[in-house]
């Protein structure tokens, strides 16, 4: 009987390993594994974040404090009505959308609000929160328009695949010879397509 040598023997084992090491990538891969070709995962694979292409529909109604300041005079005008409004969007990425929107203050006020801005989201599901940039259109029944700028920040609740309620603050800096700035307080529904 021939005996081999030790060396003889690494090498067949080296190379029966690297054969074994290559059969095992070449052979199908298992139920449920996402190392196959694209779409051979059992599901909808891809990450749930990751969420393309959404439009959204958002409702809110809230308060708004207007504060007027009127140039050359001593008083400060203070008035707190209801806002409701509506804005339409699309979410890009699952953290970064445009938004249109209408908003009207009631009251004694009666002032529409025409805004178009980003988001931005955070996304920790099941609650998120986002931080907004709006440019807008102030524009009172009585008076003239004005451009203002209006950053928002908000937190929402992830209800259904679909659907989302939130809280909102807006502050907007209204452009105008009077300082005038609105806050705004609102809850959100927004349903997504």
């Amino acid at each position: 009987m021939k005996s081999t040598s030790p060396t003889r023997m690494s090498v067949r084992l080296a190379l029966l390993g690297m054969a074994l090491i290559v059969s095992a990538g070449a052979l199908p891969a298992a139920a449920q594994r996402t190392d196959g070709p694209e779409g051979s995962e059992i599901g909808q694979g891809g990450y749930p974040w990751q969420q393309r292409g959404q439009l959204f529909v958002e409702g809110m109604f809230g308060a708004a404090v207007v504060d007027i300041e009127p140039e050359g005079a001593d008083e400060n005008v203070s008035q707190t009505d209801l806002i409701s409004g509506v804005s339409v969007g699309y979410l890009m990425e699952d953290w970064l959308g445009f938004q249109v929107g209408y908003g009207y203050i009631g009251g004694d006020q009666k002032t529409s609000l025409y805004s178009a801005g980003i988001r931005n989201l955070m996304n920790y599901d099941p609650i998120n929160a986002y931080f907004s940039l709006d440019a807008e259109l102030y524009s009172p029944d009585a008076g003239d328009s004005r451009f203002g700028i209006a950053p928002g920040v908000g937190a929402e609740v992830l209800l259904s695949e679909r659907l989302r309620v939130g809280l909102r603050f807006q502050h907007d800096f209204i452009f105008a010879d009077d300082n005038i700035s609105i806050n705004r307080f609102s809850a959100n529904v927004q349903l997504r397509f």
